[in-house]
C-alpha cells in the first residue's frame, strides 16, 4: 500500500471516529473529481486535499474543525472543477459553501475577484483563512522539482505579500485560533528560508 492510500484510509477512519460525517461526504464528493495527477505527473491529485485535511486535523482551538477540514477538501472544486456555489450549498450547507468560495479567485458568476479584496475578505473568515494558509504551505512543500527557480521565488514572494499579512489580520479577528495561525505562519516562513537557502547554495 502506498503512502497516499495509507493517508487516505487514516483520514477517513479518523473523521469517522470524530463523527465528522459532513467532512467524509466532502471526501466522497471531491475524490472522484480530483482523479488525475499533480503537476509532477506522478502524485495523485487528491493527495493534495488529503494532506491539507490531515494538517488541519492537528491544528488546535479551531472555531469549527469539521467545517475547516471539509473546506480544505473542497477548496479547489469551484475553481478547478466548475462546482457551483449552489451545488456546494445543496450538499454541504451555507457555511462550508461560503468558506470554500472565499478561497476562490473567481466570484460565483465567474468574474475574477480583485486580489486585495479577496485576501481582505479571507481574513474575515476563520475557516477560509486557515485553509488558504495550509493550502499554500502544501503547495510550497511540493513545488521543488516542478517549478522553475524563478517561479519558486515568485511563489514565496506572493506568500510574503498576501498570505502572511492575511494570516496576521485573521489572527486578530479570531484570537481563539492564535496557535493555529502561528503554526501555519511558522510552516510558511520555515519553508521559505529553506527554499531560498537551497537556491543560493545551488547558485554558489
Amino acid at each position: 500500500m502506498d503512502e497516499f492510500q495509507r493517508q487516505r484510509i487514516f483520514l477517513r477512519a479518523w473523521l469517522h471516529g470524530k463523527g465528522y460525517f459532513t467532512a467524509i461526504e466532502a471526501m466522497n464528493f471531491a475524490e472522484p473529481l480530483h482523479n488525475g495527477t499533480r503537476k509532477d505527473g506522478v502524485t495523485p491529485e487528491f493527495q493534495h486535499q488529503v494532506e491539507i485535511a490531515l494538517h488541519i486535523s492537528v491544528l488546535p482551538n479551531l472555531v469549527d474543525p469539521e467545517a475547516t477540514i471539509a473546506t480544505g477538501i473542497l477548496h479547489d472544486t469551484p475553481e478547478d472543477k466548475n462546482v457551483s456555489h449552489a451545488e456546494l450549498v445543496r450538499r454541504f450547507g451555507h457555511k462550508i459553501a461560503d468558506s470554500t468560495d472565499r478561497v476562490n479567485k473567481y466570484d460565483p458568476d465567474g468574474s475574477p475577484r480583485d486580489e486585495t479584496r479577496l485576501y481582505e475578505e479571507m481574513a474575515l473568515c476563520p475557516i477560509s483563512s486557515i485553509v488558504k494558509g495550509v493550502d499554500r504551505g502544501h503547495n510550497q512543500r511540493t513545488m521543488g522539482g516542478v517549478f522553475s527557480e524563478e517561479k519558486m521565488h515568485s511563489y514565496l514572494d506572493f506568500s510574503d505579500r498576501r498570505i502572511l499579512p492575511m494570516l496576521k489580520k485573521a489572527r486578530g479577528h479570531f484570537p481563539q485560533q492564535y496557535a493555529a495561525y502561528q503554526n501555519v505562519r511558522h510552516l510558511l516562513t520555515t519553508q521559505a528560508r529553506l527554499v531560498r537557502s537551497c537556491v543560493l547554495l545551488k547558485a554558489a
